[in-house]
């Protein structure tokens, strides 16, 4: 004992559980406060630095500083190994450490607890978790003595050991606390049966968890048992954990299993995160999906529900002041959504009230009640049965998150935990806030779309003659069939008019382009047609005074033209075509023979003299002329364009047709069977003598 306090003697002759130390894979050594003198160490403490007798000597000589490096990589002096630090009183928790060993390199991460000795002296217990491929052992999972009860309790994961009839002989405190119970006396002293009943225990899939597979009993069973994911859900309160729990079988000196130790590690935040990563992920598709913001606010309650809450509600303010309109309630039970919606429509909620969704559109501030007490569905009720009608509900929690864009809130999504008993979290509220916002952006898109698209069909409209005027003795047909989105204006127009009783101009035409700006085109291009053919044009000066225009303006469009002129005033009728870059019009005979007219010319709006030339031919009854744009035959386009014969057969098909029906049958050869939609617009005109 020469050189030794009289502490250190008495730790030094201390009798420490070799056998459990010995079992645990971390290095552990046990060491004199104020000296840092070894006291004990266990296999694994020998086996990593190779020094068989350590015991007696400096920790520094054990674990020598000039192998150690810190977190950084630089080297440590002795003063600074976590050993030494330890025996000065020094907290060290976790602390990373490099060392060369025997076996190479390796990352230790270094944990001191102070422990009283089996003989009431003190002492500091270094513990040396290999960490090198993440693979640590949590610490102190297999110290299972009484006489070392401290050191467990320091350790944030449950520790629990399992008898071989599965009852529990020991739980740290961590265990204690998740479990349930006042003590560890109360925790022990109770069945296994007892304990279990109040969990409910699932599966990750969600399927019950057939207790004889939990680690704890494989390992009883002498099975080296890997880690398993469980859920535990508490009958109670409805709190749903997740744990991941490992275990270890304590084998005796014949190979028997004496012992199981489980250590249940608490990943609840982690699957909540996961999950509610997963569940956003889902609520973009289903919104990304459609347009048709309604029935997308419908998904999204359906996918809350039961993942988030046991009811999901969401509400869209309405144009007037106080006007909420419910569009979407889901549970899982259809028929409870119709109660809900009866409730609602019975007893509305009061536009004034401090703790309803009128007040959220309001103030655009969440609200959360992580429990809801009795007193407030008293005070929530408008009258005994509304009460009555509440209370059957069974809601144990609620939070109401605004939907809002830029400083606009225009709905609110409600969650309500009913018979689940779940109660909702700071956590819960900021992924239902996360959800209201990509609600809120994609309802603002629709709604954008939605406005856009209608202002489109107006503009579109506008560029076409709402209905085509009766001739005397002659039928007209016409067709329009947009491509691209709704939003966006077509470049393709037609227009019938006359200037004179037996004069009438038909006019088909295509803009450069899609939009606001081939919209302007196109109207200029309607406009000073009928103006230039009011002045008694012909079809190509008609084309002319158009290309000035376009010129004039500056535009950098560009359009195709035809223009078909009708002369009825003669004894024969006559039709006389230009076209400006536009595929010539074709004339159907009654007969069923097909021509072309051959009219020619430049593109309008590109070059200050157009080369435009005029055809004529007379017309008999039963005959028709069919004016259309590029987007009829190349509607299947690149797969296949439509040669000219491939038109001519298509329109020799129609012979006899009313005019109506001849468009019909071109827009139905040329619009079925497609690989793709078009990708431009589709218009036709057709004018056919009466027989």
């Amino acid at each position: 004992m020469r050189g030794e306090s009289a502490s250190a003697a008495t730790a030094a002759a201390a009798e420490w559980p070799r056998e459990l130390l010995d079992a645990l894979p971390a290095s552990v050594v046990i060491v004199e406060p104020g000296t840092a003198r070894v006291l004990f160490a266990n296999r694994a403490a020998l086996g990593l630095t190779g020094d068989a007798g350590p015991v007696g000597r400096s920790a520094a000589e054990w674990m020598p500083s000039g192998s150690c490096r810190d977190a950084e990589g630089r080297p440590l002096a002795d003063e600074a190994l976590p050993s030494v630090r330890a025996a000065r009183g020094e907290r060290v928790r976790g602390t990373m450490v490099t060392c060369e060993t025997p076996r190479g390199e390796r990352t230790l991460r270094a944990t001191a607890q102070p422990i009283t000795a089996p003989d009431g002296s003190e002492a500091v217990l270094m513990s040396f978790e290999d960490v090198t491929e993440l693979r640590a052992a949590q610490l102190g999972e297999r110290l299972l003595a009484d006489d070392l009860r401290v050191i467990l309790e320091g350790i944030a994961d449950s520790v629990t050991a399992q008898g071989p009839d599965g009852s529990l002989v020991y739980a740290n405190e961590a265990a204690v606390r998740v479990l349930g119970f006042p003590s560890a006396e109360a925790l022990l002293s109770a069945p296994l049966a007892q304990i279990m009943a109040r969990w409910i225990l699932l599966t990750p899939e969600g399927e019950p968890q057939p207790l004889a597979e939990l680690p704890g009993r494989l390992a009883l069973m002498g099975q080296e048992p890997e880690g398993k994911l469980v859920q535990f859900i508490d009958r109670e309160s409805g709190e749903r954990r997740w744990s991941r729990i490992k275990a270890k079988p304590v084998r005796n000196a014949d190979g028997s299993v004496r012992l199981a130790i489980n250590v249940i590690e608490d990943v609840t935040e982690l699957k909540q995160v996961e999950q509610s990563q997963r569940f956003l992920a889902e609520a973009s598709r289903a919104l990304a999906d459609s347009l048709e913001y309604e029935s997308t606010l419908a998904s999204i309650a359906q996918l809350a529900v039961p993942v988030v809450a046991d009811w999901c509600a969401v509400d869209l303010g309405g144009d007037a002041v106080g006007e909420v309109d419910r569009v979407a309630v889901a549970h899982v039970d259809p028929a409870k959504v119709r109660w809900a919606r009866e409730i609602a429509e019975r007893y509305p909620a009061d536009p004034r009230a401090d703790r309803s969704v009128h007040h959220v559109l309001r103030t655009g501030e969440s609200q959360l009640w992580p429990y809801i007490p009795d007193e407030l569905i008293v005070a929530s009720a408008q009258d005994e049965e509304h009460l009555r009608l509440i209370r059957a509900l069974g809601m144990t929690s609620a939070m109401m998150v605004p939907m809002r864009v830029r400083d606009r809130v225009f709905g609110v999504i409600s969650f309500v935990s009913a018979e689940s008993g779940r109660r909702f979290t700071d956590a819960d509220l900021r992924l239902a806030e996360d959800l209201a916002l990509r609600a809120a952006t994609a309802v603002e898109n629709a709604r954008l779309y939605r406005a856009r698209t209608k202002i489109a069909r107006t503009l579109q409209a506008s560029l076409l003659p709402p209905l085509l005027p009766e001739i005397p003795g002659v039928e007209a047909g016409a067709l329009y069939r947009p491509a691209g989105e709704e939003h966006e204006v077509g470049g393709d127009f037609y227009d019938l008019f006359a200037t004179t009783e037996n004069h009438w101009f038909a006019v088909i035409g295509d803009v450069c382009g899609k939009g606001a700006e081939a919209a302007a085109v196109t109207a200029l291009a309607r406009h000073t047609i009928r103006a230039a053919a009011a002045q008694n044009g012909s079809p190509a000066s008609i084309l002319c005074w158009v290309n000035e225009a376009m010129l004039r303006q500056g535009s950098s469009r560009f359009c195709t033209i035809a223009i078909a002129h009708l002369d009825r005033s003669g004894p024969a009728t006559t039709l006389t075509v230009s076209v400006g870059g536009h595929p010539a019009p074709i004339v159907l005979r009654a007969d069923g023979s097909v021509e072309t007219t051959r009219a020619g010319g430049t593109l309008i709006g590109l070059v200050e003299d157009p080369s435009l030339t005029e055809r004529t031919t007379a017309l008999a009854p039963g005959d028709a002329v069919l004016l259309y744009t590029d987007g009829v035959t190349e509607a299947d386009a690149p797969r296949r364009i439509w040669t000219p014969e491939d038109l001519d057969e298509v329109i020799a098909a129609a012979a006899g047709a009313t005019a109506q029906e001849l468009v019909d049958r071109v827009a139905d050869a040329a619009l079925t069977g497609l690989a793709a939609p078009p990708r431009d617009d589709v218009a036709m005109l057709a004018l056919r003598l009466c027989p």
